[in-house]
């Protein structure tokens, strides 16, 4: 799985996991397919709240207009 991530999707899974081990200080989190499974569970349900840290509120996308 992560062998055929591009440098910035590499990037946005570290991003998320750190996020995901700051909201859940006592968790182990490790660079593996598992912990980014419950992260990215977390963070499309939980963790909604903390998508615009990430850049991933698309409400965020359209200050100009």
């Amino acid at each position: 799985m992560l062998e055929n991530l591009t440098q910035e999707q590499f990037e946005h899974v570290l991003d998320i996991l750190i996020l995901y081990k700051q909201c859940m200080p006592t968790y182990e989190v490790c660079l593996n397919e598992k912990c980014i499974k419950e992260a990215v569970t977390f963070m499309n349900t939980t963790g909604k709240q903390f998508a615009s840290k990430l850049g991933m509120n698309k409400d965020d996308d359209d200050d100009d207009e």
